[in-house]
């Protein structure tokens, strides 16, 4: 049984902490951009400490393998890193009647005894009217958006601190070539993905102004077969709920690495993100992944709840607990609980 580290203090901290600062891209102040002849720079990322504590000793950095958590018991073990830092850049330029844009994104998540840095997007895309074409390393359709169909912004990854996410979100970023259409409320997407073979995904997505709604579904190589609903429903000013179904054959590798590749598998994740003030968030998301017979995890389940509170312009600081367990084929078992805090300064963006 999982014996859960009381976030009660973490909370009255975060509600304790400063005086609540306004919400929005506006509160962080003036986006960096500049000028290089036609064309314009945009940096932006973020400075990050993470603080954790882990109920078992793992080899991971606070970047959390949720489909290798050990089996047995083991000591706690306390872990801090600043690897979670962010560099992005955009970049673009009119080209003819329509804009070339480039995009490429860092962090420092490699494992040790390799390059410090980490490519985790590089892509050009050109885009003319209501036609977009992108190719390079990009998230996978199947990582579901808050609003529109963009890799760069507005993707739903959830709140939590964990660098890698949560149990139950789909995708993750591969080679490809998409392209998109934009009709008004409505976007299609159609996309070729490359890793370890391809695969072809079609994405449509609505943009109402108390929700998003997208479905995807996937065709591809050794039979893969994936169908995705994913929806994020604004049940008030302060209110959000977030969601994600997925059913697959063979698709189980693309759940956060959970399941074995060539598995079949079907995750969820269900959340609720509440607006309790200005600048003061709380969050709460539960997730499980399914996979059928293999010699790897039967389930993967994560809940978690947390506090982000911005401090000052630019400045937050966030709390998340989560229980996390799994479960083998052959019957063996892990379960693991962890806490962390994250310190970040975010460089604001013009996108």
């Amino acid at each position: 049984m999982i014996r859960p580290i009381p976030l009660v203090l973490a909370a009255h901290l975060l509600l304790l902490l400063g005086r609540a600062q306004p919400d929005g891209p506006a509160a962080l102040g003036k986006p960096l951009s500049f000028n290089l002849g036609r064309l314009v720079f945009r940096p932006s990322g973020f400075f990050e400490n993470i603080a954790e504590y882990r109920s078992l000793t793992t080899p991971d950095t606070v970047y959390t393998r949720f489909g290798a958590i050990p089996l047995g018991k083991s000591p706690g073990q306390w872990l801090d890193s600043l690897r979670h830092s962010r560099i992005s850049l955009h970049v673009d330029t009119r080209l003819g009647s329509g804009t070339l844009a480039g995009y490429i994104e860092i962090d420092f998540q490699n494992p040790p005894g390799q390059q410090p840095c980490q490519f985790r997007q590089y892509w050009g895309e050109f885009s003319q009217g209501r036609w977009r074409i992108l190719a390079g390393q990009a998230w996978s359709l199947l990582r579901p958006n808050r609003a529109g169909t963009s890799s760069e912004t507005d993707l739903m990854n959830t709140q939590a601190v964990d660098p890698a996410y949560h149990v139950g979100l789909m995708g993750l970023r591969k080679r490809q070539v998409r392209i998109t259409r934009l009709m008004g409320a409505w976007q299609a997407v159609l996309a070729y993905e490359y890793m370890k073979g391809g695969d072809v995904l079609l994405k449509v997505a609505r943009d109402t102004a108390r929700a998003h709604f997208e479905t995807v579904a996937m065709a591809g190589h050794a039979r893969r077969l994936g169908f995705s609903l994913a929806a994020v429903v604004h049940a008030g000013a302060r209110l959000d709920f977030v969601s994600q179904q997925f059913w697959s054959q063979g698709v189980g590798y693309d759940a956060l690495k959970t399941m074995p590749p060539g598995v079949h598998a079907h995750a969820t994740i269900q959340g609720a993100e509440i607006k309790v003030r200005k600048g003061l968030g709380l969050f709460s998301y539960g997730g499980i992944v399914y996979g059928t017979r293999s010699q790897g995890n039967r389930v993967v389940r994560e809940w978690s709840v947390g506090a982000r509170q911005q401090l000052l312009k630019a400045v937050f600081l966030s709390a998340q607990y989560s229980q996390l367990d799994r479960s083998l084929w052959n019957g063996s078992t892990g379960a693991m609980n962890f806490l962390m805090l994250s310190f970040r300064y975010v460089v604001p963006s013009a996108r």
